[in-house]
């Protein structure tokens, strides 16, 4: 078991700046825009291909980088002084997955509606930690990047989405044909709503906190990108970009410098030894329950039912990450000349 750190080796938004996380993100953006040029313009990549790049990136990044929970729990607690129990650990998370699952069940339209707010919370508290701490106005933006980020994620994939919201039990039918209408002939100013709506939220935030303006800018740059990938990728394909590379790769390079050990970062072969068994847990029970989802219910959709397993799982990880941001947050060595 990884034994917990000195306080002083804690992660600082300026360790993660002089980690690699600016050059991540700009080698990922250039991925992103080259896989759009070359689905748009030279080659249409084929349906069994994204599926292939879907579940490949599930597998090595979207799946592991949940996998080491425990280990960023234990680092959370022994910054509190606290002492960490596996079994303790294990029984909070896999309870809360257990009542997210029956919440899934009885009530399908709730359990879409709290993934979708605290994912939107979850991405944009991953993706904007190199802003200074400011309490609410700093927890609005979060929400709100996030929010906009899912928004053209989802809504700019308009088969898809109507397919799983087709597939929740009693969901509103006229909820649904209003949905195909505003995505279809309206599309366009529903995307222009979410750009206006995330430029406004940069700039309120600005206005709140006085950051460094160029640093509010290069943010804002940065989403207007991940939107425009977003919404050129096929639905597979952009969600892959986004959550098993992006937002995972961030994840996972964020934790190695959270596990620090002796001042040095954890080595991905090490972290990699680390998230194997969880990750194989964890496939193999998303395999499972996609498995019998797909053979006992009315539907044969298997992206919804993978929708749902991986909705499941990530549930108390977002919990575990917002409290190691939050740790790194309060470090006393936090710098507000962040660059992004």
């Amino acid at each position: 078991m990884l034994q917990p750190q000195p306080y002083k080796q804690m992660n600082t938004l300026a360790g993660l700046r002089q980690n690699g996380i600016s050059t991540l993100k700009l080698y990922l953006l250039v991925y992103g825009l080259l896989l759009v040029v070359f689905h748009q313009f030279i080659y249409t990549i084929p349906e069994s291909v994204q599926w292939f790049l879907f579940i490949g990136t599930m597998l090595v990044t979207g799946i592991p980088h949940g996998a080491i929970d425990h280990l960023v729990d234990e680092k959370n607690l022994s910054n509190q002084s606290r002492n960490f129990s596996m079994v303790q650990f294990l029984t909070k998370y896999l309870s809360r997955m257990a009542i997210y699952a029956l919440l899934w069940w009885f009530f399908p339209i709730l359990a879409i509606t709290i993934f979708i707010g605290i994912s939107a919370y979850h991405f944009g508290e991953t993706d904007l930690m190199i802003l200074p701490k400011h309490q609410k106005t700093e927890r609005m933006f979060f929400l709100s990047y996030g929010w906009m980020l899912l928004n053209v994620l989802f809504f700019t994939h308009q088969s898809e989405v109507v397919t799983i919201l087709n597939s929740l039990p009693h969901f509103l039918d006229s909820f649904t044909d209003a949905l195909v209408l505003l995505l279809g002939q309206y599309k366009i100013y529903y995307f222009t709503a979410c750009v206006a709506w995330l430029l406004g939220s940069g700039y309120n935030y600005y206005l709140a906190s006085k950051t460094n303006p160029k640093l509010i800018f290069s943010i804002l740059v940065q989403g207007l990108i991940l939107m425009a990938i977003c919404a050129k990728l096929p639905f597979l394909l952009a969600f892959s970009f986004y959550f098993g590379l992006w937002h995972s790769l961030l994840c996972l390079q964020s934790i190695r410098k959270y596990l620090m050990e002796n001042s040095q970062l954890l080595a991905w072969n090490k972290l990699v030894r680390k998230a194997a068994l969880f990750s194989v847990i964890a496939i193999v029970g998303i395999i499972a329950f996609t498995l019998v989802g797909n053979q006992y219910s009315n539907t044969s959709d298997l992206l919804f039912w993978l929708f749902i397993g991986i909705a499941i799982l990530t549930a108390p990880h977002m919990e575990v990450m917002s409290d190691m941001f939050s740790t790194i947050k309060s470090s006393p060595k936090v710098s507000v000349n962040a660059n992004a």
